[in-house]
């Protein structure tokens, strides 16, 4: 059935597209990203001087939150996969996702297609205004770099999803130029390729730390790691390899697994690229709340509360997927006291109150590195080298070509295991040939859920939202086997 938008929601999502172009978070200079908005102002007059144009860059990497904490997100990439999944009486639309039945109307996929077009305006405001302001040149051209960094990670977000979108690539400042048809997918991965080579020139390798706190900024490895990983989902395993080689060696492993997502324990050896949250400045993280039983919350003494129904929860298969001895699986699942239920608990904080949890989100770490290096160059010793890197981290023994399993099948569950419920495993999947990805989803639905479901190669990509299709009169056109 066809869901009609009325003018009001049209408009709604107009505004939402673009009002973030005429208006940018303004922020006390104290602080990187843990900073308060004081005030909302026109970008067009905005971008004055080089300290502007810093309040406007971190206006984007506030945006990121709203992607990477918010629900929506999470729900559309995490519960499509393998690992997770949703309880039989949540609500239609967010089934949907994890049973491939989404239409062109679910208001959760116009909801995350909204967020990441909101946050690639902002960052298009940074890039088209920031080279005119007055001041530090340098600094000027480092947060346009940063932008163009974010702006990549977004789109490469949205094709990974949606396939071709539009691209948008300058600050959208009126209702007479929304309108923009879709880009093939070639031309999507171009541009993103094309942003992040730009920040990589500009982009320091690290932060060595000023009065303005900028650890935790976008850097040149930062780029560099999310370029091979653009490589490697489009196939490009030689670019992919070229990439992962630069940052080999400038991180490292943590010792202990459970760290690497533990409370307060943020831009670490390991982490290339996190998203900030911060209780103390009412930014904490809020995702947890929602993937802890109430009563586990109560039972461990969480302040902020958890779900009264657990909604998302690890599928058996993603239970099952750990081996015997493995660290990895008490750090990433736990199971509630009083009736045995199965919980994500990586994502966790004790002490977490009324301003969410002190956990950053993290994007890029050097596991990702390892383990997409591998994949890159292919079976052999150097790549078994670097998953029993990862492995032996997790208390478990050396694997080569003799243990059981193709190569990509002991690649692709290690890591799932290594990042259980971190927002990888659904492009993990699309690295695999469709029928693959199609068997591994029906048999994990039927266990699931006790029935078949009919997946066909349409269904891996979800559809374009009915409102982006409807405002733009049919310019933007929906994905096959979506249409209505």
């Amino acid at each position: 059935m066809k869901i009609k938008y009325s003018e009001k929601n049209k408009v709604s999502l107009l505004l939402r597209i673009v009002l973030p172009a005429l208006i940018i978070s303004t922020y006390s200079c104290e602080d990187f990203i843990d900073l308060t908005p004081l005030d909302r102002v026109d970008a067009t007059t905005f971008y004055a001087n080089a300290d502007e144009v810093v309040i406007g860059v971190n206006g984007v990497y506030a945006s990121q939150r709203n992607i990477f904490g918010g629900g929506s997100p999470y729900m559309i990439i995490e519960t499509r996969s393998d690992n997770v999944a949703m309880i039989a009486t949540e609500q239609a639309e967010r089934i949907e996702h994890d049973t491939f039945e989404e239409t062109p109307g679910n208001l959760n996929v116009l909801a995350n297609w909204t967020q990441m077009y909101i946050t690639i305006n902002m960052a298009n405001s940074v890039i088209k205004f920031g080279p005119e302001a007055a001041g530090d040149a340098e600094l000027i051209t480092r947060c346009v770099a940063e932008a163009k960094f974010m702006r990549a990670l977004t789109y490469f977000q949205l094709v990974t999803l949606y396939g071709g979108v539009p691209l948008r690539l300058t600050p959208t400042t009126d209702f007479s130029n929304t309108v923009v048809a879709r880009s093939d997918e070639s031309a999507v991965y171009d541009q993103i390729r094309q942003d992040l080579n730009d920040a990589i020139v500009v982009l320091p390798e690290f932060y060595s730390g000023s009065s303005k706190s900028e650890k935790g900024r976008a850097t040149k490895y930062a780029a560099i790691t999310l370029l091979g990983k653009v490589e490697l989902q489009a196939g490009n395993k030689t670019a992919a390899e070229s990439a992962f080689r630069q940052v080999i060696g400038k991180y490292s492993l943590l010792t202990d697994y459970s760290s690497v997502w533990a409370a307060g324990n943020k831009n670490t050896a390991e982490a290339i690229y996190e998203v900030n949250f911060l209780p103390d400045n009412q930014t904490g993280f809020g995702l947890p709340t929602t993937l802890i039983p109430a009563s586990e919350a109560a039972r461990l003494g969480i302040k902020a509360g958890g779900a009264s129904v657990l909604t998302e929860f690890p599928t058996q298969d993603m239970i099952d997927a750990f081996e015997v001895g493995d660290l990895r699986k008490d750090a990433s699942i736990a199971f509630a006291v009083d009736n045995g239920q199965a919980y994500v608990s990586k994502f966790m904080d004790l002490n977490a109150a009324t301003y969410g949890h002190n956990i950053n989100w993290i994007v890029l770490r050097y596991a990702d590195v390892l383990l997409s290096l591998a994949e890159a160059i292919g079976e052999g010793a150097e790549a078994y080298g670097f998953i029993n890197e990862v492995r032996n981290r997790a208390g478990l023994p050396d694997i080569d070509a003799a243990t059981p399993g193709t190569f990509m099948e002991k690649l692709m569950h290690e890591r799932q295991v290594e990042f259980a419920f971190e927002m990888h495993r659904w492009n993990d999947l699309l690295r695999l040939p469709d029928q693959e990805v199609i068997d591994i989803m029906e048999a994990d639905l039927l266990r699931e859920r006790g029935k078949e479901y009919n997946i066909t190669s349409d269904n891996l990509l979800y559809p374009i939202p009915l409102t982006e299709i409807e405002i733009s009169k049919g310019v933007v056109t929906q994905n096959p086997g979506h249409e209505e």
